[in-house]
């Protein structure tokens, strides 16, 4: 679990310096040298946004059901002390051990595949940005050269 959130700090943090560099490094500017347009910038930045608040809720579900998962866990154990026998008391301890494992399996699951998700509909918005652009030089070329 600590090697996890670590990691996605790490990779957070190497992200967000990956992008200062190339956006200090491209100045604004696309691969034909003009300036990006107010609105595709505004464009990004919306993804951009809706791609963090995503991940942020993903996480933040995950943690609370993690917090849910572990108070079962407590409760359970807590449960398998006050059987009769020893043989019930194994029993019981193993059953929410194997019960824990499960649901944190899931729980990460779930988590993986919503972070998934939203890096493919934030690629998907920003292309669509990057589309914008594209219709927009063709519509103003269009309409300087008819004049």
């Amino acid at each position: 679990m600590k090697k996890l959130f670590a990691m996605v700090i790490i990779g957070l943090l190497l992200g967000s310096v990956a992008i200062t560099t190339h956006a200090a490094s491209t100045t604004g500017k696309t691969a034909s040298g003009q300036q990006l347009s107010g609105a595709v910038v505004s464009c990004v930045k919306v993804a951009l946004t809706k791609r963090e608040n995503a991940v942020m809720a993903a996480f933040t579900t995950y943690q609370s059901w993690v917090v849910t998962t572990l108070t079962t866990r407590e409760t359970s154990l807590l449960a398998a002390r006050d059987a009769t026998t020893k043989s019930a008391v194994k029993a019981a301890i193993a059953a929410t051990w194997k019960a824990y494992k499960s649901s944190m399996i899931t729980l990460k699951s779930t988590l993986n595949t919503s972070r998934k998700t939203t890096w493919t509909t934030y690629r998907t918005d920003v292309k669509a940005c990057k589309w914008a652009t594209l219709v927009q030089s063709v519509d103003s070329t269009t309409s300087s050269n008819e004049q």
